[in-house]
């Protein structure tokens, strides 16, 4: 039995999986993974809130009430839900750490999850459903965002792709003067000051919208609709008759 390779397969047992190149690759893969999950759903978020009178549309179509309920209910778990979760996996944005491992489109994305955060903090304090000035705040807020958002990961973290792949000559001098400049300036791995002075910003923003939604989740009682258009009216009871007769009878005493 040949074991001159047994020192060499000693080592590769003995190297630590947690090495500094594993860890490092595992952090981009996980950094690049949820920026790509950020974009479908804010993507998925915009569409959904958009689409609120197509569902509203179909909902008046149906016979049983059951299949109302469970149209409804997919709208407003895709909505809340896309909301949420850009705000929860968009919380990574928050790491002043990843801003040296990855390309992060400053102040865009910061801006962005912020605009979310705004939107889910409306969500919790009021019925949006039952408003139509807050349901309009909600698609500026979710539309704003997803904008935000997507134009920051095509112009700026995607720029050294597109300063890389070749162009025809006829566009190459603007091409590189619009990426080049998206690449330099917005950049966090090349513009670490603006990147900060952008956490610091946004983190602040999302920390105030934090406490807000901290304080009426503890306060208990949210404040109610201020039109509701399925509520049915209350109708008051009639004043109790008085009795004609009983002034007549004093004065006969």
């Amino acid at each position: 039995m040949d074991l001159s390779a047994t020192p060499f397969l000693l080592q590769v047992v003995a190297q630590p999986f947690n090495s500094t190149a594993a860890v490092g690759a595992a952090a981009t893969y996980t950094e690049n993974t949820i920026a790509v999950l950020l974009t479908l759903l804010s993507i998925l978020a915009v569409s959904i809130q958009i689409a609120r009178g197509y569902f509203l549309r179909i909902l008046r179509k149906f016979t049983l009430r059951l299949a109302a309920d469970i149209w409804w209910l997919l709208f407003v778990i895709l909505r809340d839900a896309s909301i949420f979760l850009m705000v929860f996996l968009g919380f990574e944005l928050f790491y002043p750490g990843i801003y040296e491992d990855f390309a992060v489109a400053v102040p865009f994305g910061l801006l962005a999850i912020n605009l979310f955060a705004a939107a889910l903090v409306l969500l919790l304090v009021v019925d949006t459903d039952e408003n139509p000035k807050y349901n309009t705040w909600i698609t500026i807020l979710v539309g704003l965002g997803a904008l935000l958002y997507i134009f920051g990961t095509i112009t700026v973290t995607e720029s050294p792709t597109v300063l890389m792949t070749p162009v025809p000559a006829t566009v190459s001098i603007s091409n590189s003067n619009f990426w080049g400049f998206m690449n330099n300036t917005f950049n966090s791995q090349n513009n670490p000051t603006l990147a900060m002075y952008s956490f610091y910003v946004c983190f602040l923003i999302l920390a105030a919208e934090g406490g807000i939604a901290f304080y009426y989740g503890l306060k208990g009682n949210l404040p109610k609709a201020q039109f509701r258009t399925n509520a049915r009216p209350v109708v008051k009871a009639p004043p109790a008759p008085q009795n004609p007769a009983a002034p007549s009878q004093q004065n006969n005493l």
